[in-house]
């Protein structure tokens, strides 16, 4: 039996810890890994330098080896595949990173012009049995939608799907007894020249099993025509496990990371004093609140407001001078204040981001809150946050809320026509959709993520390269207000 463990989006969630709360949690990729079974062949689907306060400091901080290498390397990671977040940092960053894995590096549509990455379309892996797997990987095309010129330099994306197709006829001429494609990417009825799911079109190819990634939620097992079909969520809570033996069924499974069980002998040999740094820094103080900036709840943030929302919005728009700014809040509820440290301002904005500023009309502006709007349901008389929103993953970080502008929803009325209020100051952008102004936004949004592809009719002003983060703490140099609450309203 050919045992195969596969990880993806662990964000460097290495130790048993989210950062936010005290006591181990079920997480962190040491836990997981040591659930697995030895001489399995263990894959990891990539989004490593981004997201977790540790990848952030040794970023910072110009720490090398990065500790999420360090632990691929003790738990025995035989295959790694860049995800989107692994660009963010530019061609040098992840080269130091990749260089630092004793792992294959297989990605199919990864072409690295520079060729130092040492990156390959597939690999053959032949398993303790003697079980012949070929693994290839893809990237979701996404990444050249997202990724700034200077990010990608070196490096091209090519269709995902053609290069796993490509990658499958040629594997096939060495006989495997099974094929393996990891796929960062997921799932998802999209429409446009470029897809950011594309694992319906991925599971049509032929391949035996398809391990997907990036959109942090949990499939179980199951086929897509002949193909085995999983995904293993994110921050090393969960691994998908297939077992694989010719002549006999395919077995897998969803297996969780259970901090209480003891660390694989092989981890001991990992410094901790990096975490410790981390974990002390997050206790730093870094300013004050006259109150607290709130997000209560996601369905009550969105109806009522936040003041979280807010903030964030005004950071944007000081920096920018842009004359409306939108940002979102993330899926986990988190507020701040009136004592801020860096681990709670951290929480409350977790993700790495950098900011656009737009030249738009009241157009394109009306039919991008038109997405926002999307967010409510009815039931019952009452509204309730649209599964649109919440399958098959959760995704409240697609609301957004809008600074420098009045606006209301009435979310009685059909998807498309639901704004029925909205004013840049004494023009009514309804009334005069020609009408233009800047807007600033984070970068993601502004490539159209999330369902706001009409922001890709914007006329770029200006990229900038300072992190969100970043702004935000500098924000702290002096007392933070509370923000006035935006004008707006929601009706049905």
């Amino acid at each position: 039996m050919a045992d195969i463990y596969f990880t993806s989006d662990t964000h460097s969630y290495i130790y048993p810890t989210d950062y936010v709360s005290s006591g181990k949690k079920d997480m962190g990729y040491m836990v997981l890994a040591s659930s697995f079974s030895d001489g399995a062949i263990i894959a990891d689907g990539g989004d490593v330098l981004q997201g977790s306060p540790l990848v952030r400091y040794e970023i910072a901080n110009g720490i090398r080896p990065f500790t999420a290498a360090s632990a691929f390397n003790a738990a025995g990671l035989s295959i790694y595949t860049p995800g989107n977040h692994d660009f963010n940092y530019g061609y040098d960053v992840l080269s130091s990173f990749l260089s630092g894995l004793d792992a294959d590096i297989i990605a199919a549509n990864l072409i690295d012009e520079r060729g130092e990455l040492g990156v390959k379309p597939y690999v053959l892996k032949i398993a303790s049995d003697g079980t012949r797997l070929l693994f290839s990987a893809v990237i979701t095309d996404y990444v050249n939608i997202w990724e700034s010129r200077e990010n990608l330099a070196g490096i091209r994306i090519a269709d995902s799907v053609e290069a796993a197709r490509l990658a499958l006829e040629e594997g096939r001429m060495l006989d495997p007894d099974f094929t393996i494609l990891i796929y960062h990417g997921g799932f998802g009825q999209e429409a446009g020249p470029v897809k950011e799911n594309r694992g319906d079109e991925l599971a049509a190819l032929g391949y035996d099993v398809l391990l997907t990634a990036h959109q942090h939620t949990v499939i179980e097992p199951h086929m897509i025509g002949n193909t085995l079909v999983m995904q293993a969520g994110a921050k090393a809570m969960h691994a998908a496990h297939v077992m694989l033996r010719k002549g006999f069924p395919m077995k897998a499974g969803i297996i969780d990371a259970d901090s209480s069980l003891p660390l694989k002998p092989a981890f001991d040999s990992i410094p901790d004093d990096v975490e410790k740094e981390v974990l002390a820094s997050l206790q730093n103080r870094i300013g004050t609140v006259d109150g607290v900036l709130l997000d209560s709840s996601k369905l009550e943030s969105a109806l009522n407001g936040s003041s979280l929302a807010d903030y964030f919005n005004d950071v944007q728009l000081a920096f920018s001078g842009a004359d409306v700014s939108a940002a979102s809040l993330f899926n986990e509820p988190s507020s701040l204040g009136p004592d801020v440290t860096l681990g709670g301002l951290l929480s409350a904005y977790p993700f790495s981001n950098t900011l656009l500023k737009l030249r738009i009309n009241g157009r394109i502006l009306r039919l991008a809150m038109e997405q926002s709007a999307s967010y409510f349901d009815i039931a019952g008389g009452q509204p309730v946050i649209s599964r649109r929103f919440t399958d098959p993953k959760a995704e409240h970080y697609n609301y957004d809320f809008y600074r420098g502008i009045s606006y209301t929803y009435d979310i009685s009325k059909d998807i498309g026509s639901r704004v029925v209020r909205l004013r840049l100051g004494k023009t009514d952008l309804l009334e005069n959709p020609d009408f233009c102004f800047t807007i600033v936004l984070n970068s993601y949004r502004a490539t159209g993520t999330g369902g706001y592809g009409i922001y890709r009719e914007g006329e770029v002003i200006e990229r900038y390269s300072q992190d969100v983060q970043d702004l935000l703490i500098e924000s702290f140099s002096h007392p933070v207000s509370i923000p006035d609450k935006t004008d707006f309203s929601i009706i049905w």
